[in-house]
């Protein structure tokens, strides 16, 4: 917003350069057709010239201001550096915050696998229990050295 005001700025300066050189143009010749006396061309070719220099003055300042708006427009960034580094450490936050969440979510799926089998086992021993005994008493073997 500070590069377009100060754009707007030199903007209405050469605007308002430009309506005082009209003004005195006005002038000028609302003071030719007021004269009767004929001006002769000497004098003539002396304002042209000095108009001239005028405005080839006001030209290379016009310049020199373009210039260094071109400059800073070129070195101008669209988003500031901080809200970069704010929206790059957030996609980093928000990446490891998924692969966190997918990890616990796959740790509780296994943990629900686990436990469906460890009921399942349960209900099996409970329906035979011929089995059960011969569980129990392989469990029992294994424990011994």
């Amino acid at each position: 917003m500070k590069k377009i005001d100060e754009i707007m700025e030199l903007m209405t300066d050469e605007i308002q350069d430009f309506q005082v050189a009209l003004l005195q143009l006005r002038k000028m010749t609302n003071e030719l057709q007021s004269h009767s006396i004929p001006i002769s061309t000497e004098v003539m070719e002396k304002q042209l010239k000095f108009f001239f220099q005028q405005q080839q003055e006001k030209e290379v300042l016009a310049a020199e201001r373009l210039t260094a708006i071109d400059v800073k427009i070129k070195n101008a960034y669209i988003l500031p550096k901080n809200l970069g580094m704010m929206f790059g450490s957030f996609l980093i936050l928000l990446i490891s915050l998924i692969g966190y969440l997918s990890f616990e979510i796959v740790k509780l799926k296994d943990e629900e696998i686990k436990e469906k089998l460890a009921r399942s086992y349960i209900i099996y021993l409970q329906e035979n229990p011929e089995q059960k005994k011969a569980y129990e008493s392989w469990l029992s073997d294994q424990n011994i050295p």
